[in-house]
């Protein structure tokens, strides 16, 4: 009786993480970012991400969550109800809206203004729900940009 329990609840754990199917997960960057509205607390940003399915099958994303770091320090977080459909080993935008408050635009010009250069560091992370993933797609990505300098004259 003992050997027959423990194999239904094998076969049941095998079965739970079969039911997703094995996925390589996607890629989110951030392709644009731009200041929507703005109040003396928070601002508002439209964000475009891109997302990279990297698998043979279509993923359809049905909203989600994220939150972007600058040069490490929190800048901003955003919630998107969309519904997206990404097709197999191709990428497509998603716009999504994103907050920041005045206490993180003030930690990122403090860290701005000690910065010994111009390039600034960025992380991206959250997760999506998605169809077919038992628990949603998660996703990091980080990257590096350079701010513009002015030149004397």
């Amino acid at each position: 009786m003992k050997r027959l329990l423990s194999a239904i609840l094998l076969l049941s754990i095998a079965g739970c993480a079969g039911l997703g199917g094995y996925r390589e997960s996607v890629r989110v960057t951030v392709s644009a970012i731009e200041l929507s509205e703005s109040t003396m607390l928070e601002q508002l940003y439209r964000v475009t991400l891109r997302v990279q399915n990297r698998n043979e099958q279509a993923i359809t994303i049905r909203g989600g969550s994220f939150d972007l770091t600058v040069n490490g320090r929190d800048f901003g977080s955003g919630v998107s109800d969309s519904v997206l459909t990404v097709p197999a080993y191709a990428d497509a935008q998603l716009e999504v809206r994103m907050v920041s408050t005045l206490f993180g635009m003030v930690r990122l010009f403090h860290g701005l203004a000690s910065a010994q250069d111009t390039d600034l560091t960025y992380e991206i992370s959250g997760r999506f729900s998605a169809d077919g993933f038992l628990g949603g797609v998660t996703f990091r990505e980080a990257g590096e940009f350079t701010m513009p300098t002015r030149k004397p004259g």
